[in-house]
């Protein structure tokens, strides 16, 4: 059903694009209401509100998917227009439903006076060619109807490769972050599609502007294409020109253009902005408007463009075995995905006739390197989150930590761990004194250490000073490899916070957090640890002992003990034991 926004005579129907949908037009439409427009929207399957568990988020049949959409569209228009006549019709589609909008025109030539395609994506044969076989690649290797990151992070990359202050891949909507923001957190925005989904649109991209031979629009039918001066879609109106005489030959006689300055493809969603509806409406009024003239551009002199502005290599073409490489040098360098895709339709456009066969053979020669790469580049960036992350907490927390190499020489620190070491090793002089002097105390540290039997199973080592455990020495696994390194990091070294601080809370902090216990699990075990009886405890926590045993109980499951004692044993050997 269309989403009926306003009420009045001549009828606008408002279209989405595929991260977006038809709840966000609400300022775009109040445009045209204050120009008495009655306004009608909706959602194509697989966006919005149009989902359910017969038609799931950002998924198209495979089969029929864009069919299907081609039908949503086409039942959108006639409830809008169901008693508008021909010339008070208005279209206003961006994106997908610019090219829903095209396959409908096909068969519906008196559809509306007035057209206006927003960023639609361009009529290049090779673009929709090579997104097309890359999905059906994907579909082999993931299947067709699970939501695919891969695909999604790949075409917003290649999207946003002219843009020089992208930060996420939705920079491509727009230069305003705040908006940007809005789309990602609206639970009907954004989705992540899956590869029958991308499979389907990109066939539709080559079925909507293959248009049968004697098939043409009414008489007086008017167009608008609308775009934004960062837009990624029609490349600076590069791609513009042959859309136009694409647009001339189906019989639109009034054809036109706008470039907006400063926006990007979602500019319908920044009215306030860029005065979307009113730029519009003169075009319908036929205000005086100044028409540029934009340069042609084709698919290989742009992929030869954007290939030698990140590419050390330019636009030559790569052996497959260099190709490969290119795959795994994205591990650490982004932009590597994006050379990867403009290699491959540069060479294919490069090839005049585009063949389907060759081109998914090379894909799908390339994809599994592409997948495990994919994959690993992932794996690293929860690695640095998960340890800014950690640090943050180990911060918090005031335990010391510090990387040492095979030397025990001082790789890195955080503050608490330098804050106790001056404690342990107090010492005035100026902050480059300071720094040579801490490697130093951890030196006589770990000396003052090496005569005793403080090399424990597992790899670490309890740290004494003065009869006094302050710390551990730690050497593991995962640092096996990066320790046989000159000066890679080999052990970690945690250092107790000073006395005199109450630790009590800290405690019980890790106490939770290392084995997920409660917070009154937590303060049990810390009071059995110190030697109290369960009677002791419940009498100073003024509960029954029944239910401390129960709390006791319920941890010794979570830490995988049996006894008290075995408890308080497990307890007090790691670093929970010499934080007091």
């Amino acid at each position: 059903m269309t989403r009926r926004l306003t009420s009045g005579k001549k009828t606008v129907f408002l279209g989405h694009s595929q991260p977006t949908h038809s709840g966000m037009l609400q300022s775009l439409a109040a445009g045209f209401r204050a120009s008495g427009w009655d306004v009608h929207s909706g959602d194509i399957r697989g966006h919005g509100r149009s989902f359910d568990k017969n038609a799931v988020a950002g998924h198209l049949d495979p089969r029929n998917g864009w069919k299907s959409a081609v039908e949503d569209m086409r039942h959108l228009l006639g409830q809008s227009f169901a008693e508008t006549p021909w010339q008070d019709r208005l279209i206003v589609v961006p994106n997908i439903t610019a090219l829903l909008t095209l396959e409908v025109m096909k068969t519906w030539p008196d559809l509306a006076r007035h057209i206006v395609f927003i960023s639609p994506p361009p009529n290049q044969k090779t673009l929709a060619l090579f997104g097309k076989t890359f999905a059906e690649v994907r579909i082999r290797l993931k299947g067709a109807d699970t939501p695919d990151e891969q695909i999604l992070h790949h075409l917003y990359s290649f999207l946003g490769a002219h843009l020089k202050d992208r930060r996420h891949l939705a920079d491509v909507m727009s230069t305003d972050h705040r908006v940007i923001q809005q789309v990602l957190e609206d639970p009907y925005g954004w989705p992540t599609p899956t590869p029958a989904y991308w499979k389907q649109i990109f066939e539709g991209m080559l079925s909507s502007w293959a248009w049968p031979r004697d098939a043409r629009m009414k008489p007086g039918t008017r167009c608008l294409v609308v775009f934004g001066g960062e837009d990624a879609m029609l490349r600076d109106g590069g791609f513009l020109p042959p859309i136009q005489r694409f647009l001339s030959g189906i019989g639109i006689e009034d054809v036109a253009s706008e470039r907006v300055d400063g926006a990007r493809s979602a500019l319908f969603l920044e009215e306030e902005k860029f005065a979307i509806s009113r730029r519009i409406l003169d075009w319908i009024q036929q205000v005086r408007r100044d028409e540029a003239d934009f340069s042609e551009v084709g698919i290989e002199e742009l992929a030869s463009d954007i290939l030698n502005r990140i590419s050390e290599t330019g636009a030559r073409q790569l052996k497959p075995d260099e190709l490969v490489e290119l795959c795994y040098n994205a591990i650490d360098d982004d932009s590597r995905w994006t050379e990867i895709i403009y290699r491959m339709i540069h060479d294919a456009e490069r090839s005049g006739d585009v063949n389907e066969e060759e081109l998914h053979e090379r894909i799908s020669r390339l994809m599994p390197h592409w997948e495990r790469a994919f994959n690993l580049n992932k794996q690293v960036m929860m690695s640095a989150t998960l340890g800014v992350l950690l640090e943050s907490v180990i911060e918090r927390l005031q335990i010391g930590v510090a990387l040492l190499d095979r030397q025990n020489d001082l790789l890195h620190c955080n503050g608490a761990f330098e804050a106790s070491l001056s404690g342990l090793f107090p010492q005035d002089g100026t902050s480059a004194e300071q720094s040579v002097s801490r490697k130093a105390r951890v030196h006589r540290l770990l000396a003052d250490n090496e005569a005793a039997e403080s090399v424990r199973d597992g790899g670490e080592r309890l740290i004494v000073q003065d009869g006094k455990p302050v710390g551990f020495q730690f050497f593991p696994e995962a640092l096996r490899q990066t320790g046989l390194q000159r000066h890679g990091p080999a052990s970690l070294l945690l250092l107790r916070v000073q006395p005199g601080e109450d630790m009590s809370e800290t405690r019980k902090t890790l106490i939770e957090l290392a084995y997920g216990l409660t917070g009154k699990e937590a303060e049990i075990v810390l009071e059995i640890a110190s030697g109290r009886s369960l009677d002791q405890i419940a009498d100073a926590q003024g509960i029954l002992v029944s239910t401390a045993r129960g709390h006791l109980k319920k941890s010794f499951q979570k830490i995988g003990v049996h006894s008290q004692s075995e408890l308080a044993a497990r307890l007090m050997a790691g670093p929970v034991g010499w934080l007091k």
